[in-house]
């Protein structure tokens, strides 16, 4: 297995995310008004239709020496009858050479360790490997019914999201949360029976840590006389700023992200800011630590359906998006006629539709051109991650995309403020405090601790 990606490749990758955040903003933004679940119908409907068609468009067109490779560490794989058509878990080599260092032609053939299966190595019958896609994917389920907890995943990473956006600190911990979730990987390698990762120094922690806080915390300035009574409130999304893994966007407050006193006020408006800062905080634990832990399965269980199911990125996407839709759908079925679900996950506008009105309204709102940009991108990036995660060290490939991430996030809410505002609807107290020279310079040091984070990771 490689150790580092291209920097270029993780570049362009987070490129295409940047720019699918941008359309996610713009479809939650102006389009669904910041309605949660109009947003979750809309995306979860249109990835299923566009994956299918793509899905289908590409299995039947590639060769299946596209669409039925399977990597291993880097390296491609043959297929094999009792793993590919039997669904048996073995550790499967088509070369008797290497079994019980059987004495062939008076040589003794010295076993070598072609994989890291923990399992002994078994002569098996080597097939032509078959394309994966949206037809294929029911075979997978049916010979590794695990396969199906991946929507189970997608269901608590919006949960956790759902929460920790309500929060003005919210996009803070989402990124401590991507950080954090780096240190997870090697004991969900020893859960998953996965190669163990080099630890990456502290040091590139450190200043990746720093880095991402500078680049999300703002002071939120002085308002104008002009502004106090006339300017709107809005509420902004993760797409003009940062995510994780996987492809997903949803709404929070639109207030600044940490809160430091400005010259209007006083020491009794500072303790109490400390102390709903401290009980914010105290709200934020719990999501924190689920997306925490989704954000590092999404990678690793991939990475697991690839090397144990056989699942190669054209099946695993297809899984992943076609049947989005029948977890998503159903689990916001079922909170609509639970109350304190229902108040904990949607927001008073929503609460006040029931599913079947969250419907017709989604397909009223839907600008379907916006739509399908924003789920074309985004699907395109976890088609990619995918790949970056067979190919590389999980560890530091999911690291510097996060980092890169990051930075292009806050470049790109900067140009569209600056060059097409109208976009999103960005509202003059969000132009304020984007183009404050005291934001703007908390970024620029943020951004030169991520660079040299990650040159320390790549040399």
């Amino acid at each position: 297995m490689q150790k580092n990606a291209p920097i270029w490749v993780v570049i362009v990758v987070q490129i295409f995310s940047v720019i699918g955040d941008c359309f996610g903003q713009r479809c939650s933004r102006v389009h669904y008004k910041f309605s949660r679940r109009h947003m979750i119908i809309g995306f979860s409907l249109m990835s299923a239709l566009q994956m299918f068609v793509v899905m289908t468009i590409l299995q039947l067109s590639l060769p299946t020496s596209i669409t039925g490779a399977i990597y291993y560490s880097g390296v491609r794989s043959p297929c094999y009858q009792e793993l590919d058509v039997e669904g048996k878990n073995l550790n499967c080599t088509s070369d008797i050479h290497y079994i019980n260092n059987t004495l062939i032609n008076n040589e003794v053939f010295k076993i070598e360790k072609i994989s890291d299966n923990p399992l002994p190595l078994v002569y098996c019958h080597e097939i032509p490997c078959k394309s994966q896609g949206p037809f294929s994917m029911f075979r997978s389920i049916a010979l590794h019914p695990t396969l199906l907890l991946n929507g189970v995943l997608n269901i608590l990473y919006y949960t956790g999201e759902v929460l920790l956006y309500r929060e003005p600190l919210g996009l803070v911990f989402l990124v401590l949360a991507s950080l954090t979730s780096t240190f997870l990987i090697n004991p969900f390698n020893i859960i998953f029976r996965e190669p163990i990762n080099q630890p990456i120094p502290p040091l590139i922690y450190v200043l990746g840590i720093v880095g991402c806080i500078f680049c999300v915390v703002e002071k939120e300035p002085a308002p104008k006389k002009s502004n106090i009574i006339t300017s709107p409130k809005f509420t902004k999304t993760e797409g003009s700023v940062t995510v994780i893994n996987d492809q997903r966007s949803m709404s929070y407050e639109s207030q600044p992200l940490l809160s430091f006193p400005n010259e209007t006020s006083n020491q009794t408006t500072t303790k109490s800011s400390v102390f709903t800062v401290f009980k914010r905080t105290a709200k934020i634990i719990p999501p924190f630590v689920l997306l925490s832990v989704c954000y590092a399965l999404w990678f690793e269980t991939s990475k697991f359906f690839n090397d144990q199911f056989r699942v190669n990125a054209f099946g695993y996407n297809s899984i992943d998006q076609i049947l989005l839709p029948f977890y998503t759908l159903s689990f916001l079925s079922i909170i609509d006629f639970i109350t304190p679900f229902k108040r904990c996950y949607e927001s008073p506008e929503d609460q006040k539709e029931n599913i079947l009105q969250a419907f017709k309204s989604t397909w009223k709102e839907t600008k379907l051109i916006d739509l399908f940009l924003y789920r074309f991108f985004i699907n395109g990036r976890a088609f990619v991650y995918f790949y970056l995660d067979v190919f590389y060290d999980l560890t530091e490939v999911y690291l510097e995309l996060t980092l890169i991430r990051v930075v292009l996030s806050w470049l790109a809410a900067l140009l569209v403020g600056l060059a097409f505002p109208k976009f999103i609807q960005t509202s003059v107290e969000e132009k304020n405090r984007v183009f404050s020279p005291f934001n703007i310079g908390l970024k620029v040091i943020g951004s030169i601790a991520i660079t040299a984070a990650i040159v320390l990771l790549n040399y």
